[in-house]
């Protein structure tokens, strides 16, 4: 959904929308590290003083994403709150050099302010770095590549560590602190 910034009212805009994943899938142009199982609902507040916007709101939808340890697929319930304060610029006028404050604006070139580009951008900030199907994921053996959730992959202690990233360490064992 589009939205006119030029004819919100001075008192506000308060709207309820719905986005099709697929349409956000779109608009990310198919590169996001997970799917939608749900349309995304969201209750939008939008306060305007003079170029200056708050938005408020929250967003629900349900997700697929991808464990970052055991790396199975797993759906995750997304409802959380957002809010967002945007600043129209005029042409050219975004080529200005930024400062620490200006990091948390967003920036409106012309009289539209899109919900889709509003809300797929909030779901990708919010989203956990590393996913995880559950806070106990064993995720998966470093030596055979066997989950581990599902019982012991049968490699000894000492082949687990003599992965890559172990065996750069391994004279560590044999150090003594006197």
């Amino acid at each position: 959904m589009k939205i006119n910034i030029n004819e919100i009212p001075e008192y506000g805009l308060s709207l309820d929308v719905h986005e099709e994943g697929s349409v956000l899938n779109e608009r990310a142009g198919g590169t996001l590290d997970f799917s939608f199982l749900a349309p995304v609902t969201s209750h939008i507040e939008i306060t305007k003083q003079g170029r200056s916007f708050f938005i408020t709101g929250d967003i629900k939808t349900s997700l697929r994403l991808v464990c970052g340890r055991c790396a199975k697929e797993y759906d995750y319930d997304y409802d959380a709150p957002f809010s967002a304060y945007y600043e129209r610029v005029g042409k050219g006028e975004k080529e200005q050099e930024l400062h620490p404050e200006d990091l948390e604006v967003n920036f409106i070139e012309g009289d539209e302010l899109d919900t889709a580009d509003l809300l797929l951008g909030q779901i990708v900030f919010e989203l956990p770095m590393q996913p995880l199907c559950s806070e106990n994921c064993k995720g998966l053996c470093p030596k055979c590549g066997a989950d581990l959730n599902l019982g012991d992959c049968g490699c000894k202690p000492e082949e687990k560590a003599e992965t890559k990233a172990g065996s750069k360490f391994a004279k560590l064992k044999d150090l003594k602190i006197k």
